[in-house]
C-alpha cells in the first residue's frame, strides 16, 4: 500500500481532490485509487452520467451483485473512516450526476433557428413579390349564375333589337294615312307632324310611357295642338311596316265676328281659329254683327260682353246648317249666301242672305224657338225659286203667321 491511499484511509486527501471532483465526467487518478480501496473494502460505487447511460448502469449493478465482498483485515477503525469518505464522494458524485442530467436535458432541447430576414432591394423586391402573389390567390373566382346569363343574354337580345330598329327599312316611312281633316290638307298636317319621306318611323315617338309603349307621337300631338287651333285632336301612331296613321278631330269655322284690326273667325264654342285683317278685296260670311268684342286671341276662346247674343246668332247659323244639310234637292246653300247675323237688343234677329239670283234679302225672326222650321221653310222658298222674279233687295218678315216681303 503506498503513501497516497494511505492518506486517503486516514482522511488526508490532496488539495486538488476537491477541485477536481467538481468537474463533469473527469477522473482524476486519485479518485480511481479511492475507487479502488472502496472496493477493496467490499464497497463498490457506480456514478450517474445521465439519462443516456441506462446500460452502463444495469452492466454496473450486475457487476454489483455478482462481486462478493472480501473480508478486510484492517480495523475497525480504518472501516468506519473509509465508509464516511465513500460516502462523501457518494455526496459529490450525486451532485455532479444531477448537473450532468440538467445539462443533458438542456442540450435535448430542440434549438430553432430563423433564418435572418432578406435585407437589401433583392430581398425587399422577393418580399413585395410574395406579397402580390398572396393578394393575386385571395382574389374570388367569379362564377356565373343561372340569373347572371339570363341577365347577359337579355342585354344581348336588347342590343341586336336596337340594331334592327335603327337599320331595317321597315323602319322608315313610307305611307301615311290621314283621317278626319277638312280644312287642312294632308300637306299642311303632315307639315305640321314633321313627317318627311325616308325619314325614322321613332324619331317622333315620345310623350308618356303609355304613348311610348304604343308608338304614339305625344308631345308631337300636344305641340300641334297649341300651334294649330284648326286641331281640336289628333292621334299619331307608328303601324309597321314603314306607316304612320293620323286622326284629326277638326275645328269648324262658323262665323266671323268683327275686331279692331279686321275680322276673327271662331267656331262654335268661340275658339279663334283665324285673325284677318280689312280686306275690301275680299268678303267674308257670315259675320256676326252688333257684338261688343274685348279680346280676340289665336286659339283663345274670344272675350265678348254680350256672350249671350253670340250664343243666339250660332244657334241660328247653326239651324241654316242642318237645313242646307238636310236639303234633297238643288245646288243652293243657304249657309254659305249667309252675309250677316244681327241680335238686336229688343230680342229680334236679322239675317242677310244672297238669293239665288243675287240679291240681298234681309230676313226678321222672332226668336229661337222655332228657328230650325223656320229656316228649312226658307230654304225650300229659296229653291222653288220664289224669288226669281224679285230683281231688287228687299225684306222678308217672318215674325208673324203671315210672311210678307217688302221691296227696298
Amino acid at each position: 500500500m503506498d503513501d497516497n491511499e494511505l492518506d486517503r484511509l486516514f482522511g488526508n486527501e490532496p488539495e486538488d481532490t476537491a477541485s477536481d471532483t467538481e468537474a463533469e465526467d473527469v477522473k482524476t487518478p486519485e479518485s480511481e485509487s479511492s475507487d479502488e480501496a472502496a472496493e477493496a473494502n467490499g464497497f463498490v460505487v457506480s456514478q450517474y452520467e445521465g439519462p443516456e447511460d441506462d446500460s452502463d448502469e444495469e452492466e454496473d449493478g450486475e457487476a454489483v451483485e455478482d462481486t462478493e465482498p472480501e473480508e478486510d483485515e484492517e480495523t475497525e477503525e480504518e472501516s468506519e473512516e473509509s465508509e464516511e469518505e465513500i460516502e462523501d464522494s457518494e455526496d459529490e458524485d450525486t451532485e455532479d450526476s444531477e448537473e450532468s442530467s440538467e445539462e443533458a436535458e438542456t442540450d435535448e432541447k430542440p434549438i430553432k433557428k430563423t433564418a435572418p430576414a432578406a435585407q437589401g432591394p433583392r430581398g425587399n423586391e422577393a418580399r413585395r413579390r410574395q406579397i402580390l402573389s398572396a393578394k393575386k390567390s385571395d382574389k374570388p373566382k367569379v362564377r356565373l349564375s343561372g340569373r347572371g346569363i339570363f341577365a347577359i343574354c337579355l342585354v344581348a337580345a336588347i342590343i341586336v333589337m336596337v340594331i334592327l330598329v335603327l337599320f331595317l327599312p321597315a323602319f322608315r316611312v313610307r305611307n301615311a294615312h290621314i283621317e278626319g281633316n277638312i280644312a287642312l290638307s294632308d300637306e299642311e298636317i303632315l307639315n305640321e307632324i314633321g313627317l318627311e319621306y325616308d325619314a325614322h318611323l321613332m324619331s317622333g315617338v315620345s310623350g308618356n310611357i303609355f304613348d311610348i309603349l304604343c308608338l304614339n307621337y305625344g308631345k308631337t300631338e300636344e305641340r300641334i295642338k297649341k300651334e294649330n287651333p284648326y286641331i281640336e285632336d289628333i292621334r299619331i301612331s307608328v303601324k309597321l311596316p314603314s306607316t304612320v296613321n293620323v286622326q284629326v278631330k277638326e275645328r269648324s269655322k262658323v262665323c266671323y265676328i268683327r275686331t279692331p284690326d279686321g275680322y276673327a273667325a271662331l267656331d262654335r264654342d268661340g275658339i279663334v281659329l283665324e285673325l284677318s285683317s280689312f280686306d275690301s278685296s275680299k268678303s267674308v260670311r257670315p259675320v256676326i254683327c252688333g257684338l261688343n268684342v274685348t279680346s280676340a286671341e289665336l286659339g283663345k276662346k274670344v272675350q265678348i260682353g254680350n256672350m249671350n247674343d253670340y250664343k243666339k246668332a250660332v244657334i241660328v247659323l247653326g239651324a241654316i246648317l242642318a237645313a242646307d244639310n238636310a236639303s234633297v234637292g238643288g245646288d243652293y246653300s243657304m249657309f254659305e249666301n249667309t252675309s250677316e247675323v244681327r241680335i238686336l237688343p229688343s230680342g229680334y234677329i236679322f239675317l242677310t242672305i244672297y238669293s239665288p239670283s243675287g240679291h240681298l234679302i234681309q230676313i226678321k225672326l222672332n226668336s229661337t224657338e222655332t228657328i230650325s222650321d223656320d229656316m228649312a221653310w226658307l230654304l225650300y222658298l229659296f229653291n222653288a225659286d220664289a224669288f226669281d222674279k224679285i230683281t231688287v233687295n228687299g225684306a222678308l218678315d217672318m215674325t208673324d203667321e203671315d210672311t210678307i216681303f217688302k221691296e227696298y
